[in-house]
């Protein structure tokens, strides 16, 4: 697929050509509106040539930038799990019982984070769904949905009840916050830093492993061979991770 990244502060944004329009896969911090202008004008396309926007979830490094976007783009049409319609018009983070961090040090690194960066609140503004957006139960198909893109949108819960995922036909999958190349240094194995459910974000990686994943683009980090999911599958175990506050 020819696949364009659009590089935010921590967050890899994703844009693939639809026929005659782009899709967007999420849309970076609320505060980063004039860094996603920047991207997209590096990426010679126009706000106006988005016609649609996949939302892998409701996190505010995902969705923080949707509501703004929508507004100045009425035409755009927004591609939602189910579950997550409710989660984004709350506008915060939403975390099941037992959500924590995959391990020890990852747990510590995020507390300091949270102590020192008061502007890190995990809420964003809220998006109500519109009549035109598109909301997605189990596993669909982009021709289903009147989109030009050989590939489809895979539910994979585990980091949030509300994630999706794509695997496109050619084996390139956008994985949002499914798995992940950041913070290996401190044992990521190719997991995001926090899961609501690990049994189910494992499962999720053997949906995209089964769907014929190759190549994984994920939110966080660089590219890399679906191999790496195989290889690390299962490494992390529940009473290694350290919990944090639901809600």
């Amino acid at each position: 697929m020819n696949i364009k990244t659009l590089k935010m502060k921590v967050t890899n944004l994703y844009l693939v050509p639809a026929g005659t329009k782009y899709l967007l896969v999420d849309t970076g911090y609320e505060y980063e509106r004039e860094h996603f202008v920047k991207e997209l004008a590096a990426a010679a396309v126009r706000l106006d040539e988005v016609g649609f926007v996949l939302l892998t979830h409701h996190h505010d490094d995902h969705a923080g930038l949707l509501a703004q976007l929508a507004e100045a783009n009425p035409s755009l049409k927004v591609i939602v799990s189910l579950r997550g319609r409710a989660l984004l018009a709350s506008g915060k983070h939403y975390h099941t019982p037992g959500a924590a961090y995959i391990n020890r040090r990852i747990g510590l690194l995020l507390a300091l984070k949270g102590r020192f960066d008061k502007g890190w609140t995990h809420s964003f503004p809220p998006y109500t769904a519109r009549q035109s957006d598109l909301l997605i139960d189990g596993e669909t198909r982009f021709e289903a949905l009147g989109i030009q893109l050989p590939g489809r949108i895979i539910p994979t819960p585990g980091h949030s009840p509300d994630h999706i995922s794509v695997v496109f036909d050619d084996g390139d999958c956008l994985a949002g916050d499914a798995a992940a190349n950041f913070l290996q240094w401190a044992g990521a194995a190719f997991c995001v830093i926090s899961v609501d459910d690990l049994e189910a974000y494992y499962a999720s990686w053997q949906k995209l492993i089964a769907a014929g994943a190759r190549r994984i683009f994920p939110s966080h980090g660089l590219p890399f061979g679906v191999e790496a999911l195989r290889q690390n599958m299962g490494r992390h175990k529940k009473e290694n991770m350290v919990p944090f506050a639901t809600g």
